[in-house]
């Protein structure tokens, strides 16, 4: 993937669209003050490809200008892969979904649509495309802030796993967690199947106890049945006697239901006679008082006449107050507006007198102001003349310090390359030493490596005759039965046929091929254990030489270091006599001649002198130039408050003075709404004219109220008089009623009590026959268990046919996931770290291994080198572990990582950090095109910096596009094209260089 346009808008700290051409851009740096937005440019590109980046939320990447006005951020990405030009562009704005659009050139500026269905599948297809999802991109193709030494700094357990990580090796561990989650499901499998076989075989010991069983139960169901039939036919018999029975309590409670009747009956009417008399004689007192209650109502009439007259008078009144109401709020209305007004005006005269004050304070301040505006005029003018000679001065001291500087870097240079020149000297011996130890160790490794490949060859053939032994035996084990089975047959039958080959068989006969099958048999078991004696063997020489050949790969990668040892050793020999060599021909006089130039600085103390003078003279120009901006703010704003002053005066003088005496002067004459108040004068004329007199209406009320009971007596009394003849009717009616009821109730209590004496004489024998049938139910319920416990026994003992089947079957299947269990911890234990997993990194290893050292070489000048180990012997035991440890090495010997300095620290780092980027890229199947470096520079001396930039020269050539970032201005030039970020108010801006 090659970046060639990268677009943004309201993108993190970039707000108007910035474009980013990369049309002729190799090598470049991404420069800029921290803050200004370098890193986003990074952020811009893995968000636009893969909808990822430093950030936690998508909307944490909308400009917080443009999210406030609702617009949306977007990154338009185009990329070259394969010779094809592609482009994606996503959107985000706040609060919504993202929006994902990818698409491929289709010439002349035309863009043919490769998007999916919806943003996941668009993703996806972008990925496919690329062969690298974000997790690899970033890891191959970015060198990130704090990350470079992320992998050398970690323990060894650490490395593998990101090791594995990079590589997707930890896949495996999947395959382990599956193949683990199987084996525990079929353990668990194995454990409730053991339960059930346990169980089959409690069950099929309680044979003899359930035939018992059974004989008992069939038992017991005869006996009952006898005695059921027995008592059932005396129970027919006992029933007939009850039908008659129940046929006179249905007689008796018929009667009872009548008499019961009949006497209700006559209940209710001694009830509704006392009633209707009691009603009779309410009304015949009330006809007793007809003079009294007539006299009451003629009263009542005459005060409810007087009082709806003064009703009358009272509703005209109350609708003349009601339409004077509106006629007096409108006079209120105009009193108070005019009010308000007058208040109103009052105080804009106040202020108006106020600013003619006001006006006379400003004119003597705008004076005096221009006045001292003059005099810093002419004090700046004389300081600008100052200002420019120290310019001149500053330029002259900076001039001759960067100079100076420069010589110090030198003569810095020069005295650290003679101390190196003297280390090199002392160093010359102790690489000898190591070389000649390095020789001596390969002499002793090329002996047991090839002691060891004869144990291999051992391995390998005890191994192959191994595996053609235990192919053997399963056939010998079939066999063998088979000729015990034919040895059992011939064993069974006496005379007959053969029961192999169905010929007629003679005893002799018999015994000759009795004979002949167990010498067979003899033969085929003495090989079977021969055989097994073998494997025995065989198994216990390979797992003697196993443990021996484990130290192969250790020794030969122990080789290759020595290897690699001898030949740093002997190119560090001729680097050292090189470099001596060169430091001897001319660098001791110019370090001669460099220390008496330093040693001279009185030019320098003159120059810096003058310029402190000229900043101390300069030092009162910002007071002064400050002084002057604060009073031309005050006189513009003076100025500006004089007109508003003017403005308003003339205001008051043409409109407000004479309205304010208008408004007084109505107010103090009542000129206020006329049409409203010649309105109430009209209303209150109709009002007196109506005569309304408050308390005559309260007295005729009282009068009324008084008489209020007087027309319901008199309805009552009327009632009366209309009620009594009906109601002495009703009570003569009810009298012969009554008597003829009592009659029909005396006759049916004697029929009811003829029918229950007859009723006793037939229910003497009901006890018993109650007693037979709770006998017979009880049988029933027995006989009714007691089938049900002889099939329940008969259904127990005929479950034991089909569990003596199942035993069988479930023994099969417990044999088969036993099998199974055993190949599933083998798979676990191969899938684990310490199988497949170590062996695909131990394979990778030497290629990270190549790669790191190629370009290790290049940065240290081949002073350095790096080795995994992959294995270390254990200090409690004669064994070895697992591991992955960095050995580091140079002219003097191997260190530890910790002991070397941040720039040496740094460069195994960068190393080993773009080695393990181009394996990654080469296994994820895609070309490492793009190489992003990210502060890469901070903790590396001047030297070191210098090897760093050569070492991405170097490797320049090997990618479409390097992009370094860094904020130390000394670097800027070392690069061929400098991207330029500055933040400015309207966002970050990106300017090629």
């Amino acid at each position: 993937m090659i970046p060639q346009k990268l677009e943004l808008s309201n993108f993190l700290s970039y707000r108007e669209t910035q474009t980013l051409l990369f049309d002729g851009i190799h090598l470049a740096c991404i420069s800029g003050l921290n803050g200004a937005g370098k890193s986003s440019l990074l952020d811009a590109m893995t968000w636009a490809l893969f909808g990822k980046s430093r950030s936690r939320s998508d909307d944490d990447l909308v400009n917080r200008i443009a999210a406030r006005q609702g617009e949306a951020a977007e990154v338009r990405l185009q990329f070259v892969l394969e010779d094809i030009l592609y482009r994606v562009v996503r959107q985000k704005q706040q609060g919504r979904t993202t929006v994902l659009e990818f698409q491929m050139a289709a010439g002349d500026d035309q863009w043919r649509p490769l998007s999916e269905g919806g943003v996941r599948a668009t993703q996806a297809a972008i990925e496919h495309l690329l062969r690298m999802d974000f997790d690899t991109f970033i890891n191959a193709s970015f060198f990130l802030q704090g990350q470079a030494d992320e992998f050398t700094t970690k323990t060894p357990g650490q490395r593998k796993e990101i090791l594995a990580e990079l590589l997707s090796v930890n896949l495996w561990d999947q395959y382990k967690a599956a193949a683990a989650e199987r084996r525990k499901k079929e353990e668990e499998r194995l454990v409730i199947l053991d339960a059930r076989l346990e169980e089959i075989g409690a069950e099929l010991d309680e044979q003899e106890e359930r035939e018992a069983a059974l004989a008992a139960a069939q038992a017991e169901l005869d006996a009952i049945s006898q005695r059921l039939e027995s008592q059932t036919k005396l129970l027919e018999q006992m029933r007939r006697v009850q039908t008659a029975v129940e046929q006179q309590k249905k007689q008796v409670q018929d009667l009872r239901q009548s008499l019961t009747r009949a006497e209700a009956q006559l209940a209710r009417l001694q009830e509704t006679m006392a009633r209707r008399q009691k009603e009779r004689d309410g009304y015949q007192a009330l006809l007793d008082q007809e003079e009294e209650i007539v006299a009451a109502h003629e009263r009542w009439q005459e005060a409810e006449a007087s009082f709806q007259e003064w009703q009358e008078k009272a509703d005209a009144f109350n609708r003349l107050q009601q339409e004077r109401r509106p006629h007096e709020l409108t006079v209120e209305r105009a009193r108070s507006r005019l009010q308000q007004r007058r208040s109103e005006l009052e105080k804009q005269q106040e202020r108006v007198a106020a600013m003619r004050r006001e006006k006379e304070e400003l004119v003597e301040a705008l004076a005096e102001g221009k006045s001292r505006l003059e005099e810093l005029a002419a004090e700046l003018k004389a300081l600008t003349a100052k200002e420019e000679a120290l310019h001149q001065a500053r330029a002259e001291l900076q001039e001759r310090q960067g100079q100076r500087e420069l010589q110090q870097q030198e003569l810095s240079r020069l005295k650290q390359e003679a101390q190196r020149v003297e280390k090199l000297r002392q160093e010359r011996e102790t690489v000898q030493a190591n070389l000649r130890e390095a020789r001596a160790a390969l002499d002793r490794l090329d002996e047991q490596l090839n002691a060891l490949s004869e144990k291999q060859e051992r391995v390998v053939v005890a191994r192959a005759e191994l595996d053609a032994l235990k192919a053997e035996q399963p056939r010998l084990r079939e066999t063998m039965d088979k000729l015990h089975d034919r040895l059992q047959k011939l064993q069974d039958e006496t005379g007959g046929e053969c029961p192999l080959c169905g010929q007629p068989l003679s005893d002799e006969h018999r015994r000759e091929v009795l004979a002949d099958v167990q010498a067979e048999g003899k033969q085929e078991a003495d090989r079977f254990r021969a055989n097994k004696e073998k494997i025995e063997t065989l198994a216990a020489e390979v797992a003697a030489l196993e443990p021996q050949l484990q130290d192969s790969g250790r020794l030969e990668r122990e080789q290759k270091a020595q290897q690699q040892r001898q030949a740093t050793a002997e190119a560090r020999l001729q680097e050292i006599d090189r470099a001596i060599a060169q430091w001897e021909e001319n660098d001791p006089a110019r370090l001669a001649a460099l220390e008496e130039e330093l040693a001279d600085k009185a030019a320098l103390k003159e120059t810096k002198a003058r310029v402190d003078e000229l900043a101390d003279a300069l030092e009162a120009k910002g007071e002064l130039e400050e002084e002057q901006e604060a009073r031309r703010r005050r006189l513009s704003e003076a100025e500006a408050r004089l007109a508003e002053i003017d403005r308003a005066v003339s205001e008051w003088e043409e409109e407000g003075k004479g309205e304010l005496a208008t408004v007084t002067a109505r107010l103090e004459e009542g000129e206020i709404a006329p049409e409203a108040q010649a309105e109430l004068a009209r209303l209150d004329e109709e009002i007196e004219a109506v005569g309304y007199d408050e308390d005559a209406h309260a007295a005729a009320r009282r009068a009324r109220d008084e008489l209020a009971e007087a027309p319901a007596r008199y309805q009552e009394l009327q009632q009366a008089a209309a009620a009594v003849k009906p109601l002495e009717e009703t009570l003569a009616d009810l009298r012969a009623q009554l008597s003829e009821q009592e009659e029909s109730v005396a006759d049916l209590r004697e029929q009811h009590q003829q029918a229950v004496v007859q009723l006793e004489s037939l229910a003497d024998g009901e006890g018993e026959l109650q007693a037979i049938e709770d006998e017979v139910n009880d049988l029933r319920e027995q006989h009714v268990a007691a089938n049900r416990k002889v099939g329940a026994a008969q259904q127990r003992l005929a479950v034991l046919d089909d569990l003596r089947q199942q035993r069988k079957e479930e023994k099969a299947r417990r044999a088969e996931i036993t099998r199974l269990i055993g190949r599933l911890k083998l798979l676990e234990k191969a899938c684990g770290r310490d199988g497949v997993q170590a062996l695909l990194i131990e394979q990778a290893l030497p290629e990270i291994e190549e790669d790191a050292n190629a370009l290790l070489e290049r940065l240290t000048g081949g002073e350095m080198r790096v080795l995994f180990e992959t294995q270390r012997e254990l200090k409690s035991r004669d064994a070895l572990a697992e591991t992955l440890d960095i050995r580091i090495g140079d002219a003097a010997g191997e260190r530890p990582y910790e002991n070397f300095s941040g720039g040496e620290q740094f460069r195994v780092n960068f190393a080993i950090r773009l080695a393990l980027s181009k394996i990654l890229a080469r296994r994820a199947g895609a070309r490492l095109q793009t190489l992003v470096i990210d502060e890469g520079f901070g903790s590396q001396d001047p030297a070191g910096r210098q090897r760093l930039v050569e070492a991405i020269n170097v490797v320049k050539d090997d990618f479409k596009r390097i992009l370094v970032i860094t904020h130390i201005e000394e670097l800027k030039d070392a690069f061929p094209t400098r991207i330029e970020v500055e933040k400015r108010p309207a966002g970050s801006q990106i300017t090629v260089v």
